[in-house]
């Protein structure tokens, strides 16, 4: 597996904002390019995405997992999918801290690509990845900043 981190700056509480990283309902609504959004249970949901990568847009199924939560501070998140030739697998750990009037999220990502998409591995599959990350924090982020007003 490909490894990646980073960090994002949200301008709500980490109480809030994990609220929305560990709801299925609310997680799958804050990924990008997502269709319907099939909730299985308290931990899992289904949802076709169509990610941008160096193909296009890539439209897959994925089977997604809250596998660990730690109330309010971390919440961890697994997940495969599929879509025509392609695979993917992945991992991702987010931890929230407090800052200021906000929080900071620590996130480590890890992703396996199979198929076409393995080729994008080594230049692009980092950046899709992280890419979709922030994409995610920031909607979760939004979501929580219209429920608050």
């Amino acid at each position: 597996m490909m490894q990646v981190q980073g960090v994002h700056r949200a301008g709500v509480a980490p109480a809030r904002l994990w609220g929305a990283l560990s709801d299925p309902e609310r997680l799958g609504e804050a990924l990008p390019q997502v269709g319907p959004v099939d909730v299985e249970s308290a931990d899992a949901f289904s949802a076709t995405v169509r990610p941008a990568t160096g193909l296009g847009f890539t439209p897959l199924r994925l089977d997604v997992r809250i596998a660990q939560r730690e109330e309010p501070r971390r919440v961890r998140i697994t997940g495969d999918g599929a879509g025509g030739e392609q695979r993917v697998a992945f991992d991702v750990t987010l931890v929230l801290s407090e800052d200021g009037d906000g929080c900071t999220v620590a996130w480590d990502g890890r992703v396996q690509a199979f198929g076409v998409l393995a080729s994008l591995t080594q230049r692009v599959l980092p950046m899709v990845l992280a890419d979709q990350i922030s994409d995610v924090l920031r909607a979760a982020e939004d979501q929580t900043k219209e429920a608050i007003a």
